[in-house]
């Protein structure tokens, strides 16, 4: 039971980490009104993904995503799993880079970024090596930290709320389905790390709903927000929407007169833990690929944060960067739909005994 509290906060976490900053852009983008259904839309397709994924994976008892992909075939594992740990090495890589851009303007105005960025991938590759236990005792960790500088925030913005700078609305026919963005907006789901843990812990559907829930009014937040103090016409001249409104909201009554402070101290817990499950990720999946041991995952770990690290040290200007950043999650989208069909699709044949299994 705890193991289950601890991965519901890994994926509340990492939800977090990648839904402050560009996730609200892309909703303003995708429509000037019912701004809920398309997060609704978003939320709903992600647990439909994660009903399919795991359903997929109780095929396979304490086998984990890549034991299932080397179940297909040597081949079948490369196929699918290299392009998927190319492009989380970019996500890490923007990822890091992207937050401490925000940093570095809430905190840090005169530190050069490569030193932020330096420190937290120091913490976010320690984190990794150490393994799956680390990961999820330090999640708890900065669960109890993070949320209440989440829900802190959230209500702390009410006292800036013009409520007729927002009409709930219903778009009909939702044509921002069809739009690529939506595409991209899919990205933000992030639950695929669910499947690597499987082989340590049994996942139910049931459990997950609570922390689905909490991301999805998370997600409905950071998009109402700005839009409640702002509304639509400025919100979608920002850069960083919700960074704006909690920079408008005037706490003097607090020992610390800039929400935006609590905002900084947030994105610091979630972009360390959301790298660190990252990197374990790649880590795992090349120990397994190339039959290394345990320790031996440590270096590919290392080796490839070196390489996400130089890669976003040398990114030239943040346009460029989001530019990237959005590419980046279209990919994992695709990853999110290719990856739970083609495990539970297996597995379904698996159990009818229409396909065999390759010996490893």
């Amino acid at each position: 039971m705890t193991q289950r509290i601890q991965i519901g906060a890994v994926f509340i976490i990492i939800n977090l980490g990648f839904g402050y900053l560009v996730y609200p852009n892309l909703i303003y983008e995708l429509t000037k009104t019912a701004h809920w259904e398309v997060v609704m839309c978003q939320c709903f397709l992600q647990l439909i993904l994660i009903w399919i994924y795991i359903k997929g994976l109780n095929y396979f008892p304490e086998n984990d995503v890549i034991d299932i992909y080397l179940k297909m075939g040597r081949w079948a594992a490369i196929l699918f799993l290299t392009p998927f740990v190319i492009n989380l090495i970019a996500l890490v890589a923007l990822n890091i880079r992207l937050h401490t851009e925000v940093i570095i303007s809430i905190f840090l105005p005169r530190t050069p970024y490569w030193s932020i960025m330096t420190l937290l991938f120091f913490i976010s590759v320690y984190t990794a090596i150490k393994g799956l236990g680390t990961i999820l005792r330090s999640s708890i960790f900065i669960f109890l930290i993070v949320i209440p500088l989440v829900v802190f925030n959230i209500f702390s913005s009410f006292i800036n709320f013009d409520l007729n700078n927002v009409t709930l609305g219903w778009n009909s026919p939702p044509k921002f389905l069809l739009n690529k963005n939506f595409f991209y907006l899919l990205g933000f789901s992030s639950f695929l790390f669910l499947g690597f843990m499987t082989s340590d812990t049994k996942l139910t559907f049931r459990k997950l709903f609570v922390a689905w829930v909490s991301v999805s009014l998370f997600f409905l937040s950071v998009v109402y927000i700005p839009l409640f103090i702002f509304g639509q016409e400025t919100v979608v001249m920002l850069t960083h929407p919700f960074l704006e409104a909690m920079d408008s909201i005037d706490i003097s009554w607090f020992s610390f007169n800039r929400q935006t402070v609590f905002f900084g101290v947030s994105l610091v817990g979630l972009v360390i833990l959301a790298n660190a499950v990252i990197l374990w990720m790649i880590g795992r999946i090349m120990q397994k690929m190339f039959r290394c041991s345990k320790g031996e995952s440590s270096y590919w770990i290392i080796a490839f944060s070196v390489i996400a690290f130089i890669f976003a040290l040398f990114v030239p200007n943040i346009t460029l960067m989001e530019k990237w950043f959005l590419w980046s999650t279209g990919a994992q989208a695709y990853s999110m739909i290719i990856i739970p069909f083609t495990i539970f699709i297996y597995g379904f044949l698996s159990k009818r005994g229409v396909v065999g299994h390759e010996k490893k």
